[in-house]
């Protein structure tokens, strides 16, 4: 239960001042249940994730970050914003460049702790 409600908060983070009230709940919401089936998956997949960070702030991150190209207040897509589009593209630019890096940095300390 308490990752559920981290993976909420962790959802809403990336948002939290460009969303109405209402909207940082549906994220939050949906967010709790993104880590109830990223829990899920990898559990069924066999990844050894004692502390379920992956799930957590990994998984519910990426739905935070892509959540704010829907409801960004005026200009998300739920809001027919005109260049919603473009900041979705931005969005997963994002994403894929904290993956990266992330990658990268870790794969080079583990060599070195190895």
């Amino acid at each position: 239960m308490t990752n559920g409600i981290l993976g909420g908060l962790v959802s809403i983070t990336a948002s939290c001042d460009r969303v109405h009230p209402w909207a940082a709940c549906v994220i939050g919401i949906i967010g709790a249940f993104v880590y109830i089936g990223s829990a899920r998956l990898l559990n069924r997949l066999k990844v050894d994730d004692p502390i379920e960070a992956t799930q957590v702030h990994g998984l519910c991150g990426i739905w935070g970050v892509l959540a704010l190209a829907f409801f960004k207040i005026d200009e998300g897509i739920f809001y027919g914003g005109e260049n919603s589009g473009k900041l979705f593209g931005a969005q997963v630019v994002g994403i894929l460049f904290i993956i990266a890096w992330t990658g990268v940095f870790s794969a080079l300390f583990f060599l070195v702790a190895k």
